[in-house]
């Protein structure tokens, strides 16, 4: 696999080089393309990690924010929605039964420790004076953080088991840069289109519970572990790559068709994402 992610990377920079009106860097020239993960040459990725509960009424606009953010840069952005905190309680009948917490999702709450929804960190960067941003930063922070350059690229492959439900994730982390670092690897599942309750304010009184709301890239597991994985700890020469392979058993509740991986490295004294990536596990 990462042979092949390589190849097509020096295929791409031969073609480029060959075009005379093409100049560094070699990526997309504007941030405000749709970004397009499928292509060889490597995008900047932004991993989005939404604080959000199903008892949040104005979570409902974070949501929006989200879809809009993906409509204008497409593979850009990477979102993670984490059901944390009081809004996410559950009643134990009636509406609002069903959990979306994950224990992984609990601990960065309880580390970040956000006091607004809906809120966000974006590559757990700070930006305008705070790491945690209301959905009304969210267009500024993105357009910003595009129009830097990837240092690396994250390439996910999975081989899924409908029978046992194993699942096998393997990752490449191709160093686009030379680097002098120490370096974590997340892989988180996430799952889509997860149909029940939600609070949301901006409807008539009476009719703010609403009963089919589609819940979308809602964090179930992190696959190593709330913190992940080392993958760097010292210099690495660019083209270099790094690689670990993961096997889990997938949660029979949980809708494969719908679901994803979801796979960044951060900096481990800050926590800063400097890349992220996605990969439906069924395509």
């Amino acid at each position: 696999m990462k042979e092949l992610k390589l190849i097509m990377l020096l295929i791409s920079m031969v073609f480029i080089f060959s075009c005379d009106d093409i100049e560094e860097p070699f990526i997309e020239e504007t941030n405000t393309e749709c970004g397009d993960a499928s292509l060889p040459v490597p995008i900047k990725q932004i991993l989005i990690e939404e604080f959000t509960g199903h008892k949040c009424g104005y979570c409902p606009g974070g949501d929006q924010a989200i879809e809009q953010l993906k409509k204008l840069y497409c593979d850009h952005i990477i979102p993670v929605s984490i059901h944390a905190g009081v809004f996410a309680n559950t009643n134990s009948s009636g509406k609002y039964t069903y959990d979306f917490r994950s224990d992984d999702g609990s601990a960065i709450d309880e580390y970040y420790n956000p006091t607004e929804f809906p809120s966000a960190l974006i590559n757990r960067k700070e930006h305008s004076g705070g790491l945690i941003l209301e959905d009304t930063y969210w267009l500024t922070t993105v357009s910003e953080l595009l129009e830097q350059e990837p240092v690396l690229d994250i390439d996910i492959e999975t081989v899924y088991n409908s029978g046992s439900r194993n699942l096998e994730v393997d990752i490449d982390v191709i160093f686009i840069e030379a680097m002098n670092d120490n370096l974590m690897l997340s892989v988180y599942f996430v799952e889509d289109s997860i149909v029940s309750w939600q609070k949301d304010y901006s409807l008539e009184i009476g009719q703010q519970d609403v009963e089919f709301y589609p819940h979308n890239h809602v964090l179930r597991d992190a696959l190593n572990g709330t913190w992940g994985n080392e993958i760097l700890n010292g210099q690495i020469s660019a083209n270099d790559v790094k690689s670990k392979s993961f096997e889990y058993i997938v949660n029979n509740k949980w809708v494969v068709d719908n679901s994803s991986i979801v796979a960044f490295v951060y900096r481990n004294e800050s926590k800063e994402v400097l890349q992220a990536s996605q990969k439906y596990i069924l395509q």
